[in-house]
């Protein structure tokens, strides 16, 4: 099984949900991360004093999908999650040497719960 990662604008979780799920993908985690990369940089203010934001806001979405599945999922991601800007965000792909229910201890597949 692999495991497919994306990090992406927050305002775009909706669109990347609703690719996913026309994909047949209904399964996923997502998370708020923070990072640091090509997205332009924001200022904040604290207290009457502006700063630098040198981290941004991000959310973080983890699928686990067969191998035949990959570029289906991938290409969902990204349809739902581009805008043509920078700062949109990656994907990454990670080859699983296992995943196991937790539930019943058993070897998991992508149909059985690993989503």
């Amino acid at each position: 099984m692999m495991k497919v990662e994306a990090i992406f604008r927050p305002d775009r979780l909706g669109h990347v949900t609703a690719e996913l799920e026309q994909a047949g993908f209904a399964g996923f985690t997502v998370s708020d991360v923070r990072g640091h990369g090509q997205s332009p940089e924001a200022k904040g203010e604290w207290r009457g004093q502006t700063y630098q934001v040198l981290v941004t806001h991000k959310l973080a979405i983890a699928i686990i999908v067969e191998p035949a599945e990959v570029q289906h999922a991938v290409g969902a991601i990204i349809k739902g999650a581009r805008t043509g800007n920078v700062g949109d965000g990656l994907v990454t792909v990670t080859d699983l040497s296992a995943v196991y229910q937790i539930r019943t201890g058993q070897p998991a597949t992508a149909g059985n719960g690993a989503k």
